[in-house]
This record gives structure tokens, sequence and C-alpha cells, in this order.
């Protein structure tokens, strides 16, 4: 009875996204990126209020559940402490709309660290395995929000940068194999040395893009039980996170999955929705033939009331793409990927 519990569960998540779609006439989804900011100033806190605010869009879109998890801080940033124990009263109090994620706050700034070093010592790999260690027995269905490559957006912002190929990260690939959680990381796709955007250029960021498509590889290959989802599908800073890249690596990386974004506030090239003509044919042609890798997830920031942050709108743009799709198409993309990536079912 104990080994069917996992199927009976996967089975009720489904009947209950299924029921949504049915209640809204159209294809639900669970949004599998997407963060809570609850932070109001002063040192106080509403993380339940940004997650109200939360439920009452995910209803208007018909968003059955989201995976929340922190951004990837550097350890110099205010809110580095930012990781499971904060996420965690959230999801319990509402257990049916949200899962969550954790590392952002504690592993991605060791990483990001340990990057400016040369050498790794065995008690920094000791201390980093503890907290993955903590992460997986926290609850959380994956590690993440990691950043490997993450240019400067705003003058609050910061380029944050780590060989995706770094000793930790191989680490982390084996702790993720034998926990069967994924990775969510960020990276901007850089395939050839070019100059940065003129758009970046002037926060911060390194004014020539250099190539991290070998060293991710690399990484893709240490070990083939890890499976790693690549955030932001659709939301270009580079211009060369291309369908034929995706395709490329989809093909090569049987454990490479991604999630889709969508928003204006990006390059204007490599987005799946051309305006006044709909789906593309390249975009779709990447869907059809890898139909099991992409799932969906807005990296919408939901806001408390009363907090004066303010941040781009990517829900309704993720729901026009779902829109989009044909069902078959829909369904998989839209949920069914999600529920056995990230095992919703435990």
């Amino acid at each position: 009875m104990r080994k069917a519990l996992p199927l009976i569960l996967a089975s009720t998540l489904l009947f209950a996204v299924q029921a949504n779609a049915q209640d809204q006439g159209r294809v639900p989804y669970i949004d599998t990126h997407a963060h809570l900011h609850g932070v109001i100033g002063q040192g106080r806190t509403d993380y339940d209020g940004a997650a109200r605010q939360a439920v009452q869009a995910m209803d208007e879109l018909g968003i059955r559940q989201t995976i929340v998890l922190p951004p990837p801080f550097t350890s110099g940033h205010a809110m580095v402490s930012f990781d499971a124990e904060t996420l965690l009263p959230v999801v319990n109090k509402y257990p049916d709309r949200f899962r969550f994620m954790a590392g952002g706050g504690t592993l991605s700034p060791m990483l990001l660290d340990a990057a400016k070093e040369t050498t790794v010592s065995e008690e920094l790999r000791a201390r980093f395995k503890a907290a993955a260690e903590k992460v997986a027995a926290s609850g959380a269905v994956a590690f993440g929000e990691i950043a490997l490559e993450h240019f400067a957006l705003g003058p609050n912002h910061h380029y944050e940068q780590a060989p995706p190929d770094h000793p930790l990260m191989l680490l982390l690939a084996d702790i993720a194999a034998e926990k069967d959680m994924p990775i969510e990381v960020h990276l901007e796709a850089i395939e050839r040395e070019a100059p940065i955007g003129e758009r970046y250029a002037a926060l911060g960021n390194p004014p020539v893009m250099k190539p991290n498509i070998e060293a991710f590889e690399r990484l893709l290959s240490h070990n083939r039980k890890a499976r790693f989802v690549w955030a932001h599908l659709g939301w270009d800073n580079s211009g060369q996170r291309t369908p034929d890249l995706m395709a490329r690596l989809f093909a090569a990386h049987p454990n490479l999955f991604a999630n889709i974004k969508m928003g204006p506030d990006s390059l204007p090239v490599n987005r799946p929705l051309e305006r006044g003509k709909g789906l593309t044919a390249e975009w779709k042609g990447l869907f059809e033939k890898f139909p099991d890798r992409i799932m969906l997830g807005s990296d919408q920031f939901y806001v408390t009331p009363g907090a004066n942050a303010r941040f781009p709108q990517h829900m309704r743009p993720v729901r026009d793409l779902l829109d989009a799709l044909p069902r078959d198409l829909a369904v998989k993309i839209g949920y069914e990927n999600a529920i056995k990536v990230y095992r919703l079912e435990r």
C-alpha cells in the first residue's frame, strides 16, 4: 500500500488541476518559479500578505499551484538569510497552493564567494554539503535559485557569476542526484564572446560577455541522475538563448529542463510570442520536439500590501503563451511536466 501512495497523491494533484481547468474553461498551470516579497521596511515583514496577493492573482489566471523560492543572494545582501525558514510558514499555511525551493539564501552566496577564490578547501566543501543537506531536509522540492551568470538589471542589483562547472556545483549535482531533487539555475546564455548589450553596460556588468555554455555542459554531464532546470527561457538578456541552442542542449542532455518566463523587460529577441503574430514557428517546433522538457515559471515577485517595492508583471504573458499552445502541449507544459520534474506527488 505504501508504494502506491505516491501514485495516489499524483492522481489527486492531477485531478485537482484538471478540475480547476474545467471551472475556468482553460488549461490551468503550475507556476514553477515565483518569489514572495514580504519586506515592508524598518525591520518589518509580512510574507503572508505577499502570499495573499499571490493567491488572488493565481485564482484570476488559473494558476493551481506555485513554487516559491528565494532569489540568488550575495553574501553581502541584507536579506541573505531569506531561505527555507522564511518560506515554510507561508507554505504550511497554504499547503495546496504553494511548494518551495531553497538555497538562494544559503548555497548561492557560498558558491559566489567561493568562485572568487582559486581553491576550494575541504572545510568549505563540508559546510556547503551540510547546507545542502539542510535544504533537502527542509521539505524543499528543489535547490534554487542558484546564480551561475546573473546580470545586474538595475541600480540596486549586483552582477553575479560562478563557473557552472565549479567544484561546489559538481558536489551539489551529486547531492541532488542522491536526494532526487532538481537544481534551479539562473544562467544568461553565452555561447560566444560578445560585447554586453548597451542597456546593461552601465549597471556594473562586465563589458564583454564570456562564454559559459561549454562549462554548463560539463556540469550537465557530471552526473546524469541530477536534474537541472534552467530558468527564464524566453526572457533573454544576452541575445544568445535561441531555440536552436536549446534544441541542441536538450538533445545532448536528457537531464536538462527549462521553465518559461515572459515579459517586455529583456532584449526583444528570442521571445516565443511575436506581437501581432502569436507563437513563432521556431518556438512551436522546439515545444513539439521536446514536449516533456519545458514548464512555466513566471519569476513574478508578489509584493505584500504596504511595501513600496514594484516589480515587472510576468504572469499574464505566461498565461498568454499557454493559451497560444495546442491543448496537448498546454497540458504537458502547463502542469504535467512540473509534477514529474519536481516530484510534486511527494
